[in-house]
């Protein structure tokens, strides 16, 4: 479990086999606080730790990840948003993530601001139904408020402090984002359908 406050990173190698991608990536505030298996979620998606050398993780990234992710556009030096798991004593920050990517979406438009940036961002049609005005969303592993929705596209503010520790700062307009929306949407929705199925019996 995880709840949206990253870190940033930096990809620092990547060795391709048959069935996925050896990544390595550099994470001098996270690799001293991590061990061999522990879960980390990078850009949103859970990767479990499979090798620590210095300030650098290694994680083995498997073919349908990289396809359904923006994992498939790293390159060496592509800059990465981290994030560990939550600790049961710790600090609720952002909203509940779980770092299961549910869709790419894509940059439509960015409004560059003094203070801020305003991205759109559309994703899959099936999805809408889990975003609502003020609620939470994920891109990129990054807890977010929704500050428009329209159809299948939403609209997000980005603050300064945002820009300046996240990768939301290098993307441009047609660039992909991970998206995974939100938990309790998806729990609700499944109350409401069992619910419904009960009443009919």
């Amino acid at each position: 479990m995880f709840t949206g406050i990253v870190q940033s990173a930096q990809i620092q190698l990547i060795v391709p086999d048959n069935n996925g991608w050896n990544l390595t990536v550099q994470a001098p505030e996270i690799a001293k606080r991590v061990q061999l298996g522990d879960s980390v979620a990078i850009d949103g998606a859970c990767l479990s730790v499979t090798k620590i050398a210095g300030d650098s993780l290694q994680f083995y990234v498997s073919l349908e990840s990289i396809d359904k992710t923006i994992i498939q556009f790293y390159q060496e030096g592509s800059r990465v948003n981290l994030e560990l798991p939550v600790q049961v004593n710790g600090h609720l920050g952002g909203h509940y993530v779980l770092g299961h990517v549910d869709a790419t979406g894509l940059i439509t438009n960015i409004d560059k601001g003094e203070q801020s940036w305003n991205l759109s961002i559309s994703f899959p049609e099936q999805f809408s139904k889990y975003v609502v005005y003020k609620g939470s969303i994920t891109i990129n592993g990054i807890s977010l408020t929704v500050n428009k929705v329209l159809n299948n596209s939403v609209d997000i503010c980005i603050i300064p402090v945002t820009l300046e520790k996240t990768n939301l700062q290098l993307v441009n307009q047609g660039d992909k984002v991970n998206v995974e929306f939100d938990i309790l949407a998806k729990y609700t929705e499944k109350l409401l359908i069992n619910k419904e199925n009960q009443e009919r019996v």
